[in-house]
C-alpha cells in the first residue's frame, strides 16, 4: 500500500495537475491514508463559506470511498510510542500517523518536505513530492 499524506490529498481534491500526474503513476496500486488525515480534511472542509461546505464534504466522501482509510488501533499507538522513544520526536500527531502506517504494513508514504520524518527513521519508504 502507498499512503497519502494530507497535503497530497488536498492537491488531489483541488484537482492539481501534479496530483493528477501522481495518480497516473500510482494507477493499479492500493492507496491509503489514516483516519487522522481524514480528520484533518474534514476539519478543513467544514471551514470557509457555508455555501461551499456541502461540495467540499461531498468531495471528501468520494475521496474516502477511493482510498483505504486505516484506523488508529492499539498497535498504531504502540508503533508511535516506539518511534517517539527511539528518536526523541516531540509528542504530536505525526508519530501516530506513522505508527498507523507501520502497523498496517504500509510500503510507502507520500508526503511533502514540510512533513518529512528524519531519514531512515521509519519502517517504510518515504517519497517527498
Amino acid at each position: 500500500m502507498k499512503a497519502l499524506d494530507t497535503p497530497i490529498l488536498l492537491a488531489i481534491l483541488h484537482d492539481s495537475p501534479p496530483a493528477k500526474d501522481l495518480l497516473r503513476t500510482l494507477r493499479g496500486e492500493e492507496l491509503g491514508t489514516t483516519e487522522l488525515n481524514v480528520f484533518e480534511l474534514k476539519t478543513l472542509a467544514s471551514e470557509g463559506p457555508p455555501a461551499f461546505r456541502e461540495g467540499r464534504e461531498n468531495a471528501l466522501a468520494r475521496l474516502r470511498r477511493r482510498v483505504t482509510v486505516l484506523p488508529i488501533t492499539p498497535e498504531s499507538v504502540r508503533e508511535a510510542a516506539r518511534f517517539l522513544k527511539r528518536k526523541g520526536h516531540p509528542v504530536d500527531f505525526q508519530p501516530l500517523v506513522w505508527g498507523t502506517l507501520a502497523a498496517a504494513g504500509c510500503g510507502e508514504w507520500i508526503t511533502t518536505r514540510a512533513y518529512a520524518p528524519p531519514k531512515g527513521s521509519l519502517p517504510f519508504k518515504v517519497r517527498i513530492i
